[in-house]
């Protein structure tokens, strides 16, 4: 795949993910076509389940008797085909489009989590196995196919270059309703800032842990998030609903780096209770290096 054809997937991102393999932490189900373990002796190909057709799905396994009886579109799902299947969620709400307010160099935080959903799509269809993309802010967004074709993976890819942050984040609201549209034992990785009023969407993330999913959520924040350097008299503008408020920067730096503090340590002690995996990660950070070191860190785990 050429790297001048998608602006989150450049050369140096390929290079980087040659060597990679994203093992799923517990086992999937389905036949070994790719690079996970599988709980089932030998390979079946007996129908296992139907679900609602997606543009991008191959015509041939419509089932065309469901069709006349219905009017619906439904696929047939063969064992074979139940091997991982990775989700990408992306939070497009107004406050990822953040970027360094003193004209420094660093991608957003909506860039930074495009160019790696960019990655763990690509790695997926690398392994042949399945993935899909989700979007939200307010709502949930429209959900790509789940499948590994290189027509897939192209589309989520394009899609990647069209989305922008926009609207206020209902995290609790549309990652629920997310989660109920996910099937059981997949990889789901999270980008977004999770700077939300309250920690309540995470039940809906914890959904995914009864269906023994692996969670994986990347926080995605500033430099200027963690370390607050404002100084003097500052108009702060909510990104999200567009209301400004003046404080001054030296006043309340202790007390916002506190509550940033307990927020975050609150989110960790959350996941690791219930085994999400949580990476927190700054814009200042290179992209490549911090993906590298992530997967690092990963293989000596798994």
């Amino acid at each position: 795949m050429s790297d001048s054809r998608f602006t989150y997937l450049p050369a140096e991102t390929l290079d980087s993910l040659k060597h990679i393999e994203l093992v799923a932490r517990s086992l999937v189900e389905g036949g070994m076509l790719g690079l996970h373990r599988s709980p089932f002796r030998g390979f079946s190909s007996e129908f296992a389940e139907y679900r609602k057709y997606s543009p991008g799905d191959s015509v041939k396994y419509i089932d065309w008797k469901t069709y006349a009886r219905s009017d619906r579109y439904y696929i047939k799902c063969f064992e074979e085909e139940t091997n991982l299947r990775s989700y990408i969620l992306l939070d497009t709400s107004g406050s990822m489009a953040m970027s360094a307010s003193d004209g420094r160099r660093t991608p957003s935080k909506f860039h930074y989590a495009c160019y790696f959903a960019a990655a763990f799509l690509y790695l997926a269809h690398q392994q042949r196995d399945a993935q899909a993309l989700f979007t939200w802010s307010d709502v949930p967004g429209e959900c790509s196919a789940c499948s590994n074709s290189a027509a897939n993976l192209a589309a989520n890819l394009r899609r990647l270059e069209s989305l922008k942050p926009e609207g206020v984040s209902h995290a609790a609201y549309s990652l629920s309703r997310i989660a109920e549209r996910i099937p059981r034992r997949s990889l789901v990785v999270v980008f977004s800032d999770f700077l939300e009023r309250d920690l309540s969407f995470l039940r809906s993330l914890h959904q995914l842990t009864f269906k023994r999913c692996e969670v994986i959520l990347f926080q995605i924040l500033n430099e200027d998030e963690l370390h607050f350097p404002y100084r003097g008299l500052i108009r702060f503008q909510d990104m999200e609903t567009g209301e400004f408020m003046e404080l001054e920067g030296e006043a309340c730096r202790s007390s916002y780096l506190s509550a940033l503090h307990r927020y975050n340590a609150a989110l960790k002690n959350f996941c690791d209770q219930y085994k999400i995996t949580m990476e927190t990660l700054t814009t200042a950070d290179p992209f490549e290096r911090a993906l590298a070191a992530y997967f690092s860190k990963r293989e000596v785990l798994f």
